[in-house]
């Protein structure tokens, strides 16, 4: 374990900033975001969590993935990432997200080449939550404001000072490259305390949300009236797929003109009315009803049965973005209510 001044913090952030782009906490006009920075001078320090996630970064709301020439043969060029990146100040909610993509997007028959491509090209820096929101709910799925999973290097704000523990080969690479000079080695059994404060946190809202069994209660619920009535105040604006950090839907579309063509994809959203609308016509999912259904469920029954967890970490931005106040706290308890008086 090391100790880092907030100062040596931000003169290691200068330093990241002209190897690596820079994705960090910013804040403007009042919102926090990560965005890329030039410089520590703009990283925000102090903030509770950012508006936007990771997502951003690792699969982008739209990207290029090949251009094609056809001029009697077909020509195809690949467009790879290839520019390294660190991610800076990731708190631990977003840091299970990453795991959680990776399930679907890495591992199985098929792996997204352009997702992996970012993955291995990013060193994740995570940071310890202080104060979780009253939206924030990450305990209720297990994890706490001093989860480090997924991280290269975690850092605990401990008075003026951050606690920094080196995780992966990609985090001792920071600290004795870019990192080199302002690290201090932290007395273990101090260190050891400054990450238990975090870990035993408070959320206030997780105890208010159980999600034990979810997954079996709705096994049989598919079809039961709760989805007719809670979708009727649903507005099917789709912000809560944009916030969510394991949302990842996407559209692929082809555009060519003289010869030449690009195809790109761009962020999807099963709250869209032509989400998987077929060339023929037909919609599977032709009203509010289903499309609200297919969101909670495939993040509550289907991904469950698929890969062992949810993929909801209990971040909270949908909790706070939603319009109409519909979000997937409250569907977890409207449904254990409900199946609690059938």
């Amino acid at each position: 374990m090391y100790t880092i001044a907030q100062d040596s913090l931000r003169t290691l952030l200068d330093r990241l900033s002209r190897d690596y782009l820079l994705i960090a906490p910013v804040e403007e006009d009042g919102v926090t975001r990560l965005k890329p920075a030039k410089s520590g001078a703009e990283v925000s320090l102090d903030y509770g969590n950012t508006a936007t996630s990771l997502k951003d970064f690792l699969f982008p709301q739209s990207e290029d993935l090949l251009r094609f020439v056809t001029d009697g043969t077909l020509t195809i060029e690949e467009i790879q990432p290839d520019r390294k990146q660190v991610a800076f100040g990731i708190r631990p909610c977003d840091l299970a997200s990453v795991a959680l993509m990776d399930k679907v997007l890495t591992t199985g028959e098929f792996s997204d080449a352009h997702y992996q491509a970012r993955r291995d090209n990013t060193v994740l820096v995570g940071l310890g939550c202080e104060s979780p929101a009253d939206t924030c709910f990450c305990t209720s799925y297990g994890y706490n404001p001093g989860y480090s999973g997924g991280a290269d290097l975690m850092l605990y704000k401990d008075g003026d000072n951050y606690l920094a523990e080196a995780l992966t080969e990609k985090g001792r690479t920071l600290v004795g490259g870019p990192g080199e000079g302002l690290f201090k080695p932290a007395d273990e059994a101090s260190g050891e305390a400054v990450k238990k404060s975090y870990v035993e946190k408070e959320v206030p809202f997780g105890s208010e949300v159980k999600v034990e069994g979810i997954d079996k209660l709705l096994d049989n619920f598919f079809n039961d009236q709760y989805w007719d009535d809670v979708s009727r105040r649903c507005l099917n604006c789709g912000t809560c797929t944009y916030v969510c950090p394991t949302c990842h839907c996407f559209l692929l579309t082809d555009e060519a003109r003289g010869g030449q063509g690009l195809r790109f994809r761009c962020w999807d959203s099963c709250m869209f009315a032509n989400y998987t609308k077929m060339a023929g016509g037909h919609n599977p999912r032709p009203s509010k009803k289903e499309r609200v259904r297919q969101r909670f469920m495939h993040k509550l029954n289907y991904y469950s049965h698929r890969y062992g967890s949810y993929l909801c970490t209990g971040c909270g931005r949908c909790v706070a973005k939603c319009p109409v106040g519909l979000h997937i706290a409250g569907v977890i308890n409207d449904v254990k209510g409900v199946k609690a008086h059938a």
